[in-house]
């Protein structure tokens, strides 16, 4: 007799999708100001696109486990291909898992920056984004 196993993965994190006509470094840049984190260069996401082939996805990066805080920020889109094909219309995406503030304070202030255009919750299932983004648990 075979059991099977189902298990419903519920992640730690909120995923914000962004647009914006800012780079990765100057996004970071201002959120780094706005939010006093200090989002770095860390490793790209590959994501298997449907005509073949691959594409890596920049991310930036800020931890600090003592306040509890995780922000990673990564480019959905590249002419290669989307990251999160439910999300095709959005730049970035965001993962927030930020002890002190709740995803929509977050949202408030991402809104007020001229780097950022539009935000919205996503989410990660429906979106896409939860396998390539199994990376950074």
């Amino acid at each position: 007799m075979q059991h099977t196993l189902e298990w419903e993965y519920t992640p730690d994190y909120e995923l914000l999708g962004l647009s914006s006509t800012a780079g990765c470094h100057r996004l970071a840049w201002a959120l780094n100001r706005a939010f006093d984190w200090k989002l770095q260069c860390d490793q790209d996401v590959p994501a298997s696109q449907s005509k073949g082939g691959e594409t890596l996805h920049p991310s930036m990066r800020f931890v600090d486990e003592e306040a509890g805080v995780s922000i990673t920020l990564v480019l959905n889109r590249l002419p290669g291909g989307m990251l999160a094909k439910g999300a095709s219309g959005l730049d970035y995406l965001m993962m927030v898992n930020h002890h002190e503030l709740a995803a929509h304070e977050v949202m408030a202030q991402l809104r007020a920056l001229p780097e950022v255009s539009f935000v919205t919750v996503l989410d990660p299932e429906s979106s896409g984004a939860m396998e390539p983004l199994t990376l950074f648990d």
